[in-house]
């Protein structure tokens, strides 16, 4: 495995995923939230976990995927921005430049060259 920059990043954005993916996988396993959504939910859940694990181990493709996870937010938090009134703007803008931000320096991490 090759040495990688930004360390604690990945570590913030495993624990993350972590969190995100038990409590999905739990609230559609183990409830009765949403069945029509149930499959979709459990898959979703799982793959955050399963990306929240590898992101622990450095590897590539875990955060490549979470790279693309937080480009879809970066752009979903800019195409919300505009319709939000009130202080809530300010957190969605600042979720997008975060969001953009990791994944700027995980695509870096990703397309640098191992040596």
């Amino acid at each position: 495995m090759a040495a990688v920059r930004y360390t604690w990043m990945f570590r913030a954005a495993a624990v993350l995923y972590l969190l995100f993916g038990l409590s999905a996988t739990w609230r559609f396993a183990l409830t009765d939230y949403d069945p029509s959504h149930r499959p979709l939910g459990i898959g979703l859940g799982v793959l955050a976990v399963v990306v929240g694990v590898f992101l622990f181990r450095r590897a590539r493709f875990a955060i490549a995927l979470s790279a693309i996870g937080a480009a879809v937010v970066a752009i979903a938090g800019v195409f919300a921005a505009p319709v939000m009134r009130g202080p809530v703007i300010l957190a969605v803008g600042l979720l997008a430049l975060l969001c953009g931000l990791y994944a700027a320096l995980a695509a870096r991490v990703v397309l640098e060259s191992p040596s």
